[in-house]
C-alpha cells in the first residue's frame, strides 16, 4: 500500500524512484515532505496529491479542452485543438488530458506552440510546469497542470501537444490509446512488415538485427480509418479501444 501510494505521488514519474524511496525509509507523506529529495517533478506531484488522486469528470476535461482551443484558436482560428485519451474513448471520468493541435493547412501550426503556452501561463490557468518543452521529430509536447477558474476548482495533468497535420491522424490514434490498444496495432504493424509510430505508418523499413537503417516510406494516412484500411482490419471506434 505504501509503494502504491508513493507511486501515486510520482505520478508522472518514473516507479522505480518511487521504491528507492521506499527502501530510504520514507514510508509516509509526512517523511517525504520534510526528508526525502525530491526532484522537481516529484515536488509538484507531492504538493498537487490530493488532487492528482481525485478524478476529473469528463465534463471538466471538456472545459480544459475547451480553454486550450480558446487560446489556440484566439492566435488562429484554423487551428484544431483535440482532447485525446481516456476523455476520446468516452470514459465518464479522466485522470489526466491530453490535447492534440494542428492545422488543416500543414504549416500555421508552426510557432504557435509557445504562444499558445504563453497564454494559458498568462491567464493563471497553468499553474505548474512539468516539462515545458519536449520534442520529438516535429512534435512539440507541454507537460504541466492546470487548473480551470472559480471555487473549489481541483489542479489536474495537462499535455499539450503541437503537431503537423500530415503527422494528425497518427497522432490522434497513438494520443487515443488505449496503451493496450496501441501495442495491439503496433504488433499487427509489425506482423504486415510496417513500422507504427505516433508519428506515422511506414513501408520497407530496413534493420541490421535491432539497428534500423531506413526508416521507411509513410504510407497515406489522412484519417484514423486508413490505419485500419491498411492494416486489413475493420475500424473501431475510440470507445471500442480499451482492450
Amino acid at each position: 500500500a505504501t509503494l502504491l501510494c508513493l507511486c501515486k505521488i510520482c505520478y508522472f514519474c518514473i516507479v522505480e524512484r518511487a521504491v528507492i524511496l521506499v527502501f530510504d525509509g520514507f514510508r509516509t507523506l509526512e517523511d517525504i515532505r520534510t526528508k526525502a529529495n525530491l526532484n522537481h517533478s516529484q515536488i509538484i506531484g507531492l504538493k498537487h496529491y490530493d488532487d492528482f488522486l481525485d478524478r476529473m469528470p469528463r465534463e471538466e476535461a471538456a472545459a480544459i479542452e475547451e480553454t486550450v482551443k480558446e487560446a489556440a484558436q484566439f492566435l488562429d482560428p484554423g487551428l484544431l485543438a483535440m482532447a485525446c485519451g481516456s476523455y476520446s474513448r468516452g470514459k465518464d471520468t479522466c485522470g489526466d488530458v491530453d490535447v492534440l493541435i494542428s492545422h488543416p493547412d500543414g504549416k500555421s501550426h508552426r510557432g504557435v506552440f509557445s504562444k499558445v503556452l504563453q497564454s494559458l501561463h498568462q491567464s493563471g490557468f497553468l499553474t505548474d510546469d512539468l516539462v515545458s518543452h519536449e520534442e520529438s521529430g516535429e512534435h512539440k509536447k507541454y507537460m504541466g497542470v492546470c487548473r480551470l477558474p472559480g471555487p473549489g476548482r481541483l489542479h489536474r495533468r495537462l499535455d499539450v501537444i503541437v503537431v503537423p497535420y500530415g503527422e494528425f491522424a497518427c497522432s490522434l490514434m497513438y494520443f487515443t490509446g488505449s496503451a493496450h490498444f496501441n501495442r495491439s496495432m503496433r504488433a499487427l504493424a509489425k506482423a504486415h512488415v510496417f513500422c507504427l509510430s505516433e508519428h506515422s505508418l511506414n513501408s520497407d523499413m530496413l534493420r541490421q538485427g535491432s539497428l534500423k537503417v531506413y526508416g521507411g516510406t509513410p504510407r497515406p494516412t489522412l484519417t484514423e480509418k486508413d490505419f485500419f484500411t491498411h492494416l486489413g482490419i475493420s475500424f473501431r471506434e475510440p470507445q471500442e479501444r480499451d482492450w
